[in-house]
């Protein structure tokens, strides 16, 4: 049997350097699945444990000023009760999202949406983040701009793209804009001026667990490739656009359900300073 084997291996030495090259590549490529799943599972932990100590600490404050009917600090404690939970919720849905993505759940069926609507709705949902990002967020849209999707499944992939403007853009307008591209289909975008990316940075941005570089703060690396999963499952695309120190610009492509648009209306959720430059 060895006297065999060792034929094999002085007859055809380069298929057996090949071969050695190849279990070489494939054992680095699960050495880094292995680590990229260390390292989730870590920033896993600190995700789901952030917004807890926030609700212990408003329980706590609501137990102590409830005896003193304090309506002003009973109610700032109920605001920060309630942030943190907002922030758990988004977490867990998170969580919930990639599940069901890697289980190979069945997609709900798209269909003619009203694409303003749902950029009117993601806008009102996303009022408090912005807030508290000190951004200026405005929906600029086509009434009757309809798209082929799942109002449900666009609402969240907006809800990932605008968290993650408000995360790096933070201070600084950011815009939720929706047209007819040239092709005929409909084109979302969500702009933001906020650090912007690298070549490489934007062609691995919606990589499963991968994150910047220079991000300071903790995540998951998961939202984008969710967001760009749910495009997908909508028969649409999700790409972005970015240079360093010029912001970014993601870009979502859907099916259009062949209304005529007309004229462009701006709505604005003006938080601080003047409505976004047009």
């Amino acid at each position: 049997m060895l006297a065999h084997s060792h034929r094999i291996m002085t007859a055809h030495p380069d298929r057996l350097h090949t071969r050695i090259a190849e279990l070489e590549a494939q054992l680095t490529e699960q050495e880094a699945v292995s680590a990229a799943k260390d390292a989730f599972i870590a920033a896993l932990g600190r995700e789901l444990s952030n917004p807890l100590a926030p609700v212990l600490l408003a329980v706590e404050r609501v137990r102590a000023v409830a005896p003193s009917a304090d309506a002003g600090r009973l109610e700032a404690a109920l605001v920060l009760l309630e942030r943190a939970i907002c922030a758990f919720d988004r977490r867990t849905r998170v969580l919930l999202n990639l599940a069901d993505m890697t289980a190979g759940a069945p997609a709900p069926p798209p269909g003619p949406v009203e694409v303003a609507r749902v950029l009117r709705a993601a806008m009102d949902r996303q009022a408090e983040v912005s807030r508290r990002a000190g951004c200026i967020l405005s929906v600029d849209a086509m009434p009757g701009l309809r798209a082929l999707a799942n109002e449900e499944s666009l609402g969240q992939l907006l809800e990932y793209l605008l968290v993650n403007a408000f995360r790096f853009g933070a201070g600084r307008p950011v815009i939720l804009r929706a047209r007819s591209a040239d092709d005929g289909r409909v084109l979302i975008s969500v702009i933001d001026r906020g650090p912007g990316m690298d070549a490489e940075e934007a062609a691995n941005a919606f990589r499963l667990f991968d994150r910047p570089r220079d991000d300071r703060e903790p995540g998951l690396g998961v939202g984008l490739w969710v967001a760009s999963q749910l495009a997908g499952t909508m028969g649409g695309r999700l790409w972005v656009e970015s240079e360093l120190g010029k912001g970014a610009q993601f870009h979502v492509s859907l099916a259009s359900a062949d209304v005529s648009p007309v004229a462009p209306q701006t709505e604005t959720l003006q938080v601080r300073g003047v409505p976004a430059e047009r």
